[in-house]
């Protein structure tokens, strides 16, 4: 009997033991829980980047945005190939200075062109997610005309009572990149004809059939066709890669 009493009383003293340890361990996760939720709450970010698009204020308001608050979850991710999908970047990197300050290096996804609306700039990119609103007008960008939109809003893609319009534009703001145009603006109509204004002549692209071909054959006439004042009509892919520029007269000069 004795020996039975002994033996519970050990039992229940492991089992109080292992309970402390067991409340011991929870504190002490909680504790770090805590410590990781308040400790690297994150207050700002530098940024590097390469285009300059963006200033560092845009970049701190879409971080907000996005909800992320937490400086080592961000760098933890970043650092295990986790990262965050942001917008703003085709690629970025996460230095940590502080719990409560982070430098994010960055390569900024291309703006395409924009939309100007009661004087405000709406810059997209690719995908014709509205990027960046702003008074100011960036140097190099193309000023987008003939999209009718229902919509812009930032950080969402552009909402149009044409998608095929949207569509046609897409392909043609993101294949001109290739060359060194200097597009000043783009034009689309109803029926998705595409226009481009390059120096002081337009290039009537048509539909986007044979895109890539007619934007070939326009490199390689660029030098001579930048020359004059006109309109070139490039509506019809040319095997020969000839077309007919119509010069503009004198009065319209």
């Amino acid at each position: 009997m004795k020996q039975r009493r002994k033996l519970k009383r050990r039992r229940r003293k492991k089992l109080r033991k292992w309970v402390k340890v067991f409340i011991i361990a929870v504190l002490a996760i909680a504790l770090l829980v805590v410590a990781v939720i308040f400790g690297f709450k994150l207050q700002k970010v530098d940024t590097k980047l390469d285009l300059g698009q963006f200033t560092n204020k845009e970049v701190n308001d879409y971080i907000k945005k996005e909800g992320i608050d937490n400086t080592l979850w961000f760098w933890i991710k970043n650092k295990t190939g986790h990262s965050d999908k942001l917008e703003l970047f085709e690629d970025y990197t996460v230095k940590m200075n502080s719990p409560f300050k982070v430098t994010i290096t960055a390569y900024e996804k291309k703006l395409k062109g924009y939309i100007n609306v009661n004087k405000i700039y709406y810059y997209f990119d690719e995908n014709g997610v509205i990027l960046k609103q702003s008074t100011e007008k960036i140097k190099g960008i193309p000023k987008i005309t003939g999209v009718e939109c229902n919509n812009l809003t930032l950080y969402k893609k552009m909402d149009v009572k044409n998608k095929k319009v949207l569509e046609n534009l897409l392909d043609v703001t993101t294949s001109i990149q290739e060359y060194k145009y200097n597009v000043k603006r783009i034009d689309v109509n109803k029926d998705a004809e595409a226009t481009m204004y390059v120096k002081n002549v337009a290039v009537q692209l048509g539909k986007n059939s044979n895109l890539d071909k007619k934007l070939r054959d326009f490199n390689d006439m660029y030098d001579n066709v930048i020359k004059y004042k006109g309109t070139l009509n490039m509506k019809f892919v040319s095997e020969d890669g000839s077309y007919t520029l119509k010069k503009a007269d004198e009065k319209s000069k």
